[in-house]
C-alpha cells in the first residue's frame, strides 16, 4: 500500500513538473515571438546608422561634423540615405558598364575604319 502511495506521488510531482516546464516553454516562445520583431527593427536601425557613418566618412574625408549630422537622422531618414546612395552605387556601375562598352564599340569602329582605309589604298 505504502508503494502505491509513492508511485502515486511521484506521478503529481512529474506532472507538475512537466507542466511548469510547459508553461515556461511557452511563455518562452510568446516574450520571443513579440520582442523579435522589435528586436529586429531596432538591431536593423543600428546596423543601417552604422553604414550610413561609415558612407559619410568615407565620401566627406572623416568629417566629424558630417558624422554627427548622421547622429540627427531618425532612423527613417538613414534608410532613405541609404536607399539613395544604393540607388546612386547602381547608376554608376551602370554608367561604368556603358562608358566600357561604348569604348570598346568605338575601338571595334576605328579597327574598322583602318581596315577600310587599307582596302581603299590597295
Amino acid at each position: 500500500m505504502r508503494g502505491l502511495m509513492y508511485m502515486k506521488k511521484v506521478d503529481d510531482t512529474q506532472k507538475s513538473i512537466l507542466i511548469g516546464v510547459g508553461v515556461a516553454f511557452l511563455v518562452g516562445i510568446a516574450t520571443f515571438l513579440f520582442s523579435t520583431e522589435t528586436a529586429q527593427t531596432k538591431t536593423k536601425a543600428t546596423v543601417n546608422r552604422h553604414k550610413a557613418k561609415h558612407y559619410v566618412k568615407d565620401k566627406f574625408n572623416n568629417s566629424s561634423s558630417a558624422k554627427s549630422l548622421v547622429d540627427k537622422l531618425s532612423d527613417d531618414e538613414v534608410n532613405k540615405l541609404l536607399g539613395t546612395v544604393d540607388k546612386v552605387s547602381d547608376l554608376e556601375g551602370k554608367l561604368s558598364d556603358m562608358t566600357s562598352d561604348f569604348k570598346d564599340y568605338m575601338q571595334d569602329k576605328s579597327k574598322d575604319a583602318k581596315k577600310a582605309v587599307k582596302k581603299a589604298r590597295k
